[in-house]
């Protein structure tokens, strides 16, 4: 017999994922192509059972604030995406200090269903610099996020566009980032083609049976290892 701290036998390997969306006022005029695109990706997961049973997805936007918008053992019941709205600032510093905790909760949680969890993934997709105040205010809690001392630090992937400072998402990223080619415009191109190449990434990791990413992203330039190594 199965005690809830004794895992069950079979189920393999778990890799939990976080979506992390920029949702600050920036990212208005977008707010419908996001909610259309994100739709797709989660349609698209939950149609696939190969990949749901592989990648436990949660989705968590951040502004001024950040919220988890669907909780990681959620996805397979849901019946719709909830609206995502844009507005207020781009704290990053309480999205981090969010997801350590959430980390904390969901990796107990699949080891309780019965999951060898591999290490989390963050994929952040952003459009802007930090407003946290003062404007370092975000990397304390960024370094106690991806902490090696911490066996439950996450890989972190930063996808930008628009006004994201590329330095800035190289300290944030511990993987890989991409920004976007100015010329994809304001984000229209820019925006799908991130959450494609993070859906990309979900499909190759579940034929790998761990993290894969994608070696391109149409309109994105992937930034040398050397600048993104923590």
């Amino acid at each position: 017999m199965t005690t809830p701290s004794e895992p069950a036998p079979g189920l393999g390997k778990g890799m939990p994922t976080y979506i992390a969306l920029d949702v600050s006022k920036s990212m208005q005029k977008h707010e419908g192509l996001l909610n259309e695109t994100l739709a797709k990706i989660v349609k698209e997961l939950y149609l696939n059972p190969r990949v749901s049973e592989f990648v436990h997805l949660s989705i968590v936007t951040f502004s001024s604030a950040p919220t988890v918008v669907v909780k990681m053992t959620e996805l397979t019941r849901m019946r719709q995406m909830p609206v995502l709205r844009c507005h207020g600032g781009t704290n990053f510093g309480p999205l981090f200090d969010l997801l350590r905790d959430r980390i904390d909760i969901d990796v107990p949680l699949l080891q309780d269903q019965g999951y060898s969890v591999l290490r989390p993934v963050v994929f952040l997709l952003t459009d802007g610099a930090p407003t946290d105040r003062p404007t370092t205010a975000w990397q304390e809690p960024h370094r106690g996020l991806v902490d090696p001392d911490w066996r439950r630090h996450p890989r972190v992937i930063c996808f930008g566009f628009g006004e994201a400072v590329e330095e800035i998402l190289c300290r944030m990223s511990t993987v890989q980032t991409y920004m976007a080619d100015p010329a994809l415009g304001d984000g229209t191109s820019a925006l799908p083609e991130a959450m494609n190449g993070m859906l990309n990434s979900m499909v190759a990791s579940v034929q790998a049976r761990e993290l894969r990413l994608p070696n391109e992203v149409a309109g994105y330039r992937v930034l040398a290892e050397e600048y993104v190594e923590q």
